[in-house]
């Protein structure tokens, strides 16, 4: 009897270990799908700016895709558990908190800097990251998961008795009270199955009690985190099949009838690759959701001359240079402009990719791709020098060294930094 209730145990304890599982395995699903869904846009040459610069519907989305997620996986796995057998909480130790603290960080510098990147043509390379962040978190949770199975065996074979004995024992108070006369006069076998009925109906009345008010606490939880989730995939299938939302900052004092929205659809432009010239021939500036800035706009840059674009808020300047990097899709006329790897922009605000030095001054693409182009270091290094940058290589102590490279740089370094494309040119 000792033996089957010792394998009885190992066996909960290994259904235990298998729902821990649950919601790492589910949470695995929805960078999946993400993974999925980017596939969908390999036209586009960055998905990263699509819920920020083409859809502003959620305001937050990487604290939706780690925090949320993260909470509504545990959720379901909970109410789950709640509703068919009890599974012990155990909290999250101090690496799952340090590697979902690198997750969520990832995820947010794509948000603030998505623009950056999809000027960059840098999609490829953050999604590696991504991923690659999320692989680490993923592997350690598995190896936590892995090591409470162990620590569950000896807890369940050991500490469950003892407290079981424990238990019982307090429960056989009422059984040996001697002013009791049911018990006096009873026989030992008529006391003994009374006690051990009692105390298995006590327990299990416990134990139902418990589950029923953690199930209608979760289900009020989880109805929050499916209405987040549920947005988020709505606002992923709105962008696949071209649909956005998004207010933008216009002019109020312009009356124009431009401004209000038409049925326009995206993608109905033409565009054309051209070296040497950009081209706006009837081309509106339309918002991704339908408002129309410039119904018409025509204009010619040809090599060599030099254009400043200006005006108010409003008036179309960032739509422009949107349209013209592709982050925003033609709604009509034609565009002429150089084909990708030959018309390079700036951004307003430099962008520096998490990873080493070499990763800054390769950006976007890795060092893969530099052994395949069969650069070498010395490029690399007189490529700093152009920019006046080669004592970085020195402080820095060489091209391996990793740093938060936003705060480590000054402004002027991110800034010449942000120039090293078209040296590389």
């Amino acid at each position: 009897m000792c033996s089957f209730r010792i394998i009885l145990q190992s066996s909960q304890t290994i259904i235990s270990h298998h729902f821990a599982s649950f919601p790492s395995h589910h949470r695995l699903s929805f960078p999946s799908h993400h993974r999925s869904f980017c596939s969908h846009h390999r036209s586009f040459p960055s998905h990263h700016r699509l819920m920020s610069n083409l859809d502003n519907r959620i305001s937050n989305p990487d604290q939706l895709l780690t925090t949320d997620v993260d909470k509504f996986c545990d959720t379901v796995a909970e109410l789950y558990s709640n509703l068919s057998k009890f599974i012990k909480a155990v909290h999250k130790n101090d690496g799952e908190q340090k590697l979902e603290g690198e997750y969520r960080y990832v995820n947010s510098r794509i948000i603030t800097n998505s623009e950056e990147v999809a000027f960059y043509q840098g999609n490829v390379k953050e999604k590696t990251i991504i991923f690659a962040t999320f692989e680490k978190l993923v592997n350690h949770m598995r190896y936590f998961i892995f090591f409470r199975l162990q620590m569950g065996l000896v807890d369940n074979i050991i500490a469950k008795y003892f407290a079981t004995v424990i238990g019982y024992l307090v429960v056989s108070r009422p059984f040996l009270n001697l002013a009791n006369p049911k018990y006096v006069e009873s026989s030992h076998s008529q006391r003994l199955e009374d006690y051990y009925k009692s105390g298995r109906m006590l327990v299990r009345m416990a134990e139902a009690i418990g589950r029923i008010v953690l199930a209608g606490r979760e289900m009020t939880r989880l109805s929050g985190f499916t209405a987040r989730i549920t947005e988020l995939m709505t606002v992923l299938d709105d962008l696949n099949n071209g649909k956005y939302e998004r207010t933008m900052v216009t002019d109020r004092n312009h009356k124009d009838s431009e401004k209000a929205k038409v049925d326009f659809k995206p993608g109905s432009g033409k565009m054309v690759f051209q070296d040497h010239i950009i081209k706006f021939d009837k081309v509106p500036l339309v918002t991704p959701n339908g408002d129309v800035l410039v119904k018409e706009l025509n204009f010619e840059v040809k090599s060599g001359v030099n254009v400043l674009v200006c005006g108010p808020n409003g008036s179309g300047k960032s739509s422009l240079f949107r349209i013209l990097g592709e982050l925003w899709p033609l709604f009509g006329g034609t565009l002429t402009k150089p084909k990708k790897g030959n018309l390079f922009y700036v951004p307003q605000r430099p962008y520096m990719t998490v990873g080493t030095l070499r990763d800054q001054v390769i950006y976007p693409d890795s060092v893969e791709d530099q052994k395949r182009r069969n650069v070498k270091d010395s490029e690399l290094a007189d490529i700093l020098e152009k920019v006046q940058l080669g004592y970085i290589l020195d402080r820095e102590k060489g091209w391996e060294s990793v740093q938060d490279w936003m705060d480590v740089l000054s402004g002027g370094e991110k800034q010449r930094i942000a120039v090293r494309q078209q040296t590389c040119v």
